[in-house]
């Protein structure tokens, strides 16, 4: 982050408005609203409620819905109509609130005439566009640069191809390098990312060039689905920019996909944006589309305190002032995200009203200031994100005072203080003694009596260890929910915090009765082996799926084994079959690693066979011949055997074309010839030549 950003003065002029605000009393953050639209003339004061609703009376932030992107405004070479952007702009001078700029580069309200341009044009297109910006408001604070440009299977958020933005951008970012290095480097800027990171670079340019024209505004990427549906690919643009060299200082979530996200829910996916990006986040569009008051209330209560309080949260605008003015609906009420109803409070309104009183939204600390021209700005960093319980962590605080100087700084690990350090380097030790999650936070203080509080989560994981205490033999049967002890991201790793149905391990495994299911991509877990010997074995796994395209991979010490083992789908995830491969495995203690390479498939366990071995148990018999005819009712009935796993009628080629997990097995009526039967039991496999005529 640009250190400049971290003191953010707000512009008051007239003060009896500002003190009136909702957020008064949090000189931290921001809480904002939209213009409201009249046949795309927008005004922050609701005309319709004739003067009893000012703006400035609850919002101290604004962002235009449509009036300040480049659609609205750009209408050809040398052609800028600013009158409705204005409106709202001078508002804000006028209240002392902020002027939030919407967007400056969006591929749905590109101006129409740029998309017969050529990459050329677009360019200087582009850069007509910056420049006009930049001379009619040259003391913007916060922009958000670009919208929407997740590329998620083969498209953009929005309409990005319906131009040459991407080609423009891309070669705009080649003109800089060859500029600052002497080498015009060659950018994939076609695509985002996708395996290319150098292919960020055409949304890393738009920033750059924003930087140049704004040195000391807030640069923000903004996108929506952020939480719900596009969550990995919106964190892997963030990561992208930032490896890009990109001037990005917050990353903006749309948040319109939180009508039925539960607050645990939102809470996690939150923490997860900030933990694995490490940059500020603003929640920039925040909409409820409920027409029923109590639901758009409940709504309220469960997530906006999460993010309100949430210290890596800058600022909250929400997408909602009046009722049918805005661009949701639900069952049929355009505008439902609205506040204010037929002019009068939704009873969300007012419990928000309430809640910017309390202790906890007036104490809600923010990653950049807002209100003040000083302050103490903190940060704090680990030698390492993940260790094992008795590893040591290093601590290392760093703190800066704009005011005045830093006398010391205080460490914490959950709350409980571990030093106080007077004199820098602000450096400690920490050596945690369980398993578990820590948030370790510094608090910085200076000699004007402010302070500055910054945290980071550390994992600590308990020594990976074998179930039960004893690695799996191979040749062997291995159950699937038998995975090693260790905890996420060291035994295993899944995709959300949700345990369901536990099964008989109390872990973030999700099971399926005794089996491992409600999988998804990029999912895995770990099992420590004991291989008797170098070989070729067949490996054979128990799965189900409901869907189509499932799949898993195999890894034995983080070598694949395995290509993609495809799941078939068997009708539901209760009903198995039996999948097999042909893997080369090595001797001795190793760990095998499961991965899931497509989702939804229930596996119940795994056998690793050699050729002397059946399913990985001792051949006690092999020489029997049954001879059955063969009318359309026949059935091999087994006697004086119990706990059968499995009975598995084989042809001469290892198909499967009868199993059966009871003591009876029927026989296709279109069997004919020799078979291999294979029963096996807990500690045995009989295995029986079966001939029918």
């Amino acid at each position: 982050m640009n250190k400049s950003l971290l003191a953010l003065p707000l512009a008051l002029g007239l003060a009896t408005n500002a003190m009136a605000q909702m957020a008064k009393n949090n000189p931290e953050k921001f809480l904002g609203n939209i213009t409201t639209s009249y046949n795309w003339q927008e005004y922050c004061d609701p005309q319709e409620c004739s003067g009893s609703y000012v703006y400035s009376d609850y919002w101290n932030q604004v962002t235009c819905e449509n009036a300040t992107k480049w659609g609205s405004v750009h209408s050809g070479w040398g052609k800028f109509n600013w009158t409705n952007a204005d409106r709202t702009y001078n508002y804000c001078k006028q209240k002392g609130i902020i002027f939030k700029y919407h967007a400056l580069i969006w591929g749905s309200q590109h101006p129409t005439w740029i998309e017969s341009l050529s990459v050329e044009d677009t360019k200087k297109a582009i850069i007509e566009w910056y420049d006009e910006v930049a001379k009619h408001y040259p003391d913007l604070k916060i922009i958000d640069v670009v919208n929407e440009a997740i590329y998620s299977g083969s498209d953009y958020h929005s309409p990005y191809k319906q131009t040459k933005i991407i080609q423009a951008l891309g070669s705009l970012a080649e003109d800089r390098a060859q500029k600052e290095t002497g080498r015009r480097p060659s950018y994939n800027c076609t695509t985002n990312g996708y395996p290319n990171t150098n292919s960020y670079q055409w949304i890393a340019e738009a920033f750059r060039l924003a930087r140049d024209r704004w040195p000391d505004a807030i640069l923000i990427y903004n996108d929506y689905n952020t939480f719900q549906w596009q969550k990995t690919q919106f964190i892997d643009l963030i990561n992208g920019l930032k490896a890009c060299g990109a001037p990005i200082d917050a990353a903006g979530n749309q948040a319109h996909d939180l009508n039925d996200m539960s607050g645990s829910q939102f809470k996690a996916a939150l923490e997860e944006i900030h933990n694995k990006t490490q940059i500020p986040q603003y929640i920039t569009e925040y909409d409820i589309a409920k027409k029923n008051d109590a639901t758009f209330e409940t709504r309220y209560k469960e997530q906006f305190p999460i993010m309100w309080e949430a210290d890596y949260v800058a600022g909250v605008t929400l997408w909602g002032w009046v009722y049918g003015k805005t661009w949701v609906n639900d069952g049929g009420d355009s505008g439902a995200s609205g506040l204010v109803r037929n002019c009068q409070k939704r009873s969300a309104f007012t419990w928000l009203e309430n809640y910017m009183k309390t202790d906890a939204a007036k104490n809600a600390k923010s990653p950049i200031i807002i209100g003040q021209k000083g302050g103490v700005t903190a940060d704090v960093k680990l030698s390492a994100e993940t260790v094992t319980e008795g590893e040591e962590v290093t601590i290392t605080a760093t703190a800066e005072s704009k005011s005045g100087k830093i006398t010391h700084i205080d460490i914490f690990a959950n709350d409980e203080l571990l030093v106080n350090k007077w004199v820098a380097p602000y450096v400690w030790t920490f050596t945690p003694e369980k398993a578990g999650k820590y948030t370790i936070k510094v608090t910085a203080y200076d000699d004007q009596d402010k302070s500055r509080s910054a945290s980071t989560d550390l994992i600590v994981f308990e020594p990976q260890k074998p179930f039960n205490g004893v690695a799996a033999s191979i040749p062997g049967k291995i159950e699937a929910e038998e995975f090693d002890f260790g905890g996420e991201g060291n035994a295993y790793h899944d995709n959300d915090e949700e345990n369901r149905n536990k099964g008989n391990r109390n872990e973030g495994v999700d099971m399926s009765n005794t089996a491992i299911g409600y999988t998804q991509k990029g999912e895995w877990i770990e099992y420590t082996v004991n291989i008797a010997k170098e070989g070729k074995y067949t490996m054979s796994a128990a799965v189900a799926s409901g869907n189509d395209n499932s799949a898993f991979k195999l890894y034995i010490d983080n070598k694949a084994i395995t290509g993609t083992v495809a799941v078939p789908n068997t009708g539901d995830w209760e009903t198995f079959t039996t999948v097999k491969e042909d893997v080369q495995l090595p001797s001795g203690e190793h760990v095998l690693k499961l991965e899931i390479v497509s989702d939804w498939l229930d596996m119940d366990y795994m056998r690793f066979d050699d050729e002397n071995s059946a399913n990985g148990f001792k051949v006690i018999s092999s020489d029997e011949v049954v001879v059955f005819p063969n009318p359309a009712t026949t059935h091999i009935s087994v006697s004086g055997v119990d706990e059968i796993d499995e009975m598995v009628l084989v042809d001469a080629t290892g198909r499967t074309v009868a199993s059966s997990t009871t003591t009876e097995l029927d026989i296709p009526s279109t069997c004919k010839g020799v078979y291999s039967l294979r029963i096996s039991t807990e500690n045995n496999v009989i295995v029986k030549k079966v001939i029918v005529k």
